[in-house]
């Protein structure tokens, strides 16, 4: 096991789920003095009942450059976040009954990152594949993107995504890519089974040397004049494919 940069992560319910899921990754609780009440009091209960550090300050720290965050008084310093070697996801996986990856290719968004890893594990994904190099970093931004899903998820870095790709196929899986030209949909394939979904970056998609390591390329039809969506809404959309069709529904209607 590895671990990623420390990071700083804000908001109540980034903090409060950080503190649920992993306190002794906590290494300090940082609280706005007038922000002290309220809300902010499940943050110091939970903080108090896990013997966690709590600092009381005039004002928050400002985040780093290119950061817009709204940190409602609360912040928290974590312990660098652990993530897998690939073949210590595949071990730890081996066995489950038709099990989902996500593999993520040049996601430079902070925000689409979280938001792609929360909608993953909504859908039930039981691990993330990320590039060391092309990737946002799992910064604070990411975290509060994901609503606190990274703490529900193996996070697996690899060097190199398409070899990657290789060893999950040796592993039992069918990779999926998503491209916006391919001539099948989402709606046409079979998503069942153990998969792994491949999602593009910003603007260019899935990279050329990626696909070409995928068992199948699908997209998702469009109508008027819009020929792309949102990274993260592209992903969510392909994500709850899968799960229709495994007909895994928590609350059914």
């Amino acid at each position: 096991m590895t671990v990623v940069d420390s990071e700083i992560i804000y908001g109540i319910h980034p903090v409060l789920e950080a503190l649920r899921l992993r306190p002794e990754g906590v290494l300090e609780i940082v609280v706005q003095e007038t922000k002290a009440g309220g809300k902010t009091q499940a943050v110091l209960d939970l903080a108090r009942e896990k013997r966690r550090p709590i600092r009381f300050a005039a004002r928050l720290p400002d985040p780093a450059r290119g950061q817009a965050v709204i940190h409602q008084g609360v912040m928290a310093r974590l312990a660098p976040l652990p993530t897998l070697a690939l073949e210590e996801l595949l071990l730890r996986i081996r066995g489950r009954n038709a099990p989902l990856l996500v593999a993520l290719d040049s996601i430079q968004d902070p925000h689409n990152l979280g938001a792609i890893i929360r909608s993953a594990v909504a859908a039930g994904a039981v691990g993330i594949i990320l590039p060391r190099d092309r990737t946002a970093p799992l910064s604070g931004t990411a975290v509060k993107a994901s609503a606190g899903a990274v703490s529900h998820v193996d996070i697996c870095r690899v060097t190199n995504l398409a070899r990657a790709l290789e060893q999950v196929k040796e592993a039992g899986f069918w990779i999926f890519g998503t491209d916006g030209q391919a001539p099948q949909t989402i709606y046409e394939v079979d998503l069942k089974g153990s998969v792994c979904l491949v999602i593009g970056g910003e603007g260019k998609g899935v990279r050329p040397l990626v696909r070409e390591h995928c068992d199948f390329l699908v997209s998702i039809p469009m109508q008027g004049s819009l020929d792309s969506l949102n990274a993260s809404v592209a992903a969510g959309i392909v994500f709850f494919e899968r799960v229709r069709q495994c007909g895994v529904f928590a609350n059914p209607a």
